[in-house]
């Protein structure tokens, strides 16, 4: 018997810019809440089903709230989840504030933006796994070609666990994007509790190998031809 998968919060710290997290988990179409740790409360922007709904920054709330928190400087982020907020103050799609605060970011003149707007550019790079052993939180990156994932030492990530088979799963990093397969595995590999034989991964996601439970990070969907 799996679980239910539960509401979780992953930090983000400076992976990415709250720009490019917007435009990633709208692509991906994922609920959540962004929320900054490194500036006052409130500081947030909520996502449902990839597009911003509500934004509180300070005083702020609605769409000045949500370009005033895109063009933080150095922000330190954390993802919520499944989070929602209780109303809705945004109604723009999600690219259109995004250009609206590179256009105001322009018109200050701050010297950290050159050249023209341009639409952000969101490719899968240095995805990376997080996963809870006991009392510790371990961060695996994931290089591009194919990574191994096992209980058996020949594998490049190993989980040493009575539920992980020697040859578990595997995960591909391509300019494609990133692919998760299992490799015919007792116990099974879940993407947000769905038992999968293989499966792309977007830029946030659920895994979980046997009872294992981790965190993937930075991956984008294969793109719809």
């Amino acid at each position: 018997m799996i679980s239910d998968v539960r509401r979780d919060t992953v930090k983000l710290g400076k992976i990415l810019t709250i720009a490019e997290q917007v435009q990633a988990f709208g692509m991906a179409r994922k609920t959540g809440e962004i929320f900054v740790t490194n500036v006052a409360a409130p500081a947030r922007i909520n996502l449902v089903d990839g597009e911003i709904v509500d934004a509180q920054f300070g005083l702020q709330n609605g769409v000045d709230a949500a370009i005033a928190l895109i063009n933080l400087p150095d922000p330190q982020t954390e993802f919520a989840v499944g989070e929602k907020p209780p109303r809705r103050t945004i109604d723009l799609p999600f690219m259109e504030v995004l250009l609206e605060a590179a256009r105001r970011k322009d018109e200050t003149g701050d010297s950290t933006m050159e050249r023209p707007t341009e639409i952000l550019k969101v490719t899968p790079t240095n995805p990376y796994l997080r996963v809870t052993v006991e009392n510790e939180v371990l961060t695996l990156p994931i290089r591009p070609g194919v990574t191994s994932i096992g209980r058996s030492t020949v594998n490049d990530i190993v989980l040493n666990d009575a539920t992980i088979s020697q040859r578990h799963a595997s995960i591909e990093y391509s300019r494609t994007g990133v692919l998760l397969r299992d490799l015919g595995s007792t116990n099974g590999s879940y993407v947000s509790g769905i038992a999968i034989r293989e499966k792309w991964l977007s830029v946030q996601e659920s895994l979980q190998f046997g009872a294992v439970q981790c965190q993937f990070i930075g991956g984008l969907r294969k793109p719809i031809s």
